[in-house]
């Protein structure tokens, strides 16, 4: 089966899409399709482009330029022309608006996190758009969603949207966990060894995330004060985050910044890091999926998080870690730890499960083939339909 695979992005850099573009690619590969790479795209800047996004700008409104005609027609052109080289037997794209102009008798199969409606006045470059934009990326996500053969998400927030807001069969639609963009070979041994060294007298939390605000930053600094002040000694690490300039954090914060996975080095701090963390804090505002949810339960380190988007298929109560109402205090938050705490062998439990969780549910090997069968199922239905 040759598949054509569509990202913004080279699949080939290990950074786009925190990682995305690559293991989603990497993991049909694994499971014997030959995956040709349609990406990254480009498109020409014109001079109606600069005086549209100016115009917007003066305003005070947001250009969403994925859904702008100018490039969304751009687009469909590369793609056709890519598509006539490689002749394949399917297109497999991360995002439905990078096909909205392709036209083509192939079957499409898409694989993300989110659509149009599930965006829209959620994150915060979907706010304050212009009608016409709205109008079109509705006109343009349903459109799409009905002339895939497959529909992968990978929560069901995303699932929810697209059968209430574009009337999408759900039979259909698929719910497929995304990975983590890790390697990892560890064992139940090894979680054993990082759950053994995890002290039980003071508590080390993690915060991993790039958006300070969105990924609610400010609320796992007052998680990890409401643990002090209650008497049990805690650390906040912060990998990869960017507080504002002008935020004085508390001695207890220690910044470690952004850490490169390429160097061994980096490799090796990050790993560390994660391994000797008792819990991920990351009570976001608005999130997709969340990928990071993932790379913890890696290494049997529980998760915390807002019951926000997707995040709900991410963190499963019990199994990973807890999911907590978007009107959560920090303090709901520090008394969820302090009862583990207090009995730390449900603790110890906790962090097993999620390593479980991980291996059964969570890891693209899993989701991998779940992807590819549904290739497969897709080809074979279309070359059903002509005979």
């Amino acid at each position: 089966m040759k598949v054509a695979y569509v990202t913004m992005d080279s699949p080939d850099d290990i950074r786009a899409w925190s990682g995305l573009a690559h293991y989603i690619g990497d993991s049909v590969r694994r499971h014997g399709a030959e995956v040709i790479n349609v990406g990254p795209l480009h498109h020409k800047e014109t001079f109606w482009m600069r005086v549209k996004r100016r115009w917007y700008r003066l305003i005070g409104r947001n250009m969403l330029e994925e859904r702008e005609p100018a490039i969304v027609e751009q687009w469909g052109r590369e793609i056709e022309a890519r598509l006539a080289e490689i002749k394949p037997d399917v297109i497999f794209s991360t995002h439905t608006y990078y096909l909205s102009e392709v036209k083509t008798d192939l079957p499409m199969v898409i694989f993300c996190d989110s659509n149009f409606s599930s965006l829209l006045d959620f994150y915060p470059y979907y706010r304050n758009l212009p009608e016409a934009t709205i109008r079109r990326g509705h006109a343009w996500e349903k459109n799409d969603l009905e002339r895939c053969s497959r529909v992968l998400y990978a929560c069901d927030w995303a699932k929810d949207f697209a059968v209430r807001d574009y009337g999408i069969d759900p039979d259909k639609i698929d719910v497929i966990p995304f990975g983590a963009n890790i390697e990892c070979d560890r064992t139940e041994a090894d979680i054993e060894d990082y759950i053994a060294r995890r002290p039980k007298d003071r508590c080390r939390l993690l915060f991993l995330g790039k958006v300070w605000e969105r990924k609610g930053g400010d609320i796992a600094v007052a998680v990890a004060d409401e643990l002090n002040k209650a008497g049990l000694p805690t650390t906040l690490t912060l990998m990869g985050s960017h507080p504002p300039p002008d935020r004085k954090l508390p001695d207890f914060v220690h910044k470690l910044g952004f850490l490169n996975k390429d160097d061994p080095a980096g490799l090796k701090k990050f790993n560390d890091t994660i391994g000797e963390s008792h819990f991920l804090v990351l009570p976001s505002r608005a999130e997709a999926f969340g990928i990071v949810f993932c790379e913890a339960a890696s290494f049997g380190v529980p998760s915390l998080a807002a019951a926000v988007g997707g995040i709900t298929t991410a963190v499963k109560n019990g199994a990973n870690g807890q999911t907590f109402p978007i009107e959560a205090t920090p303090k709901d938050y520090a008394d969820y730890i302090l009862d583990k705490f207090a009995d730390f062998s449900c603790y110890e439990a906790l962090g097993r499960n999620a390593f479980q969780d991980f291996k059964t549910r969570t890891n693209w090997d899993v989701s991998g083939k779940r992807i590819y069968d549904h290739l497969l199922a897709a080809v074979a239905e279309h070359r059903a339909k002509k005979g």
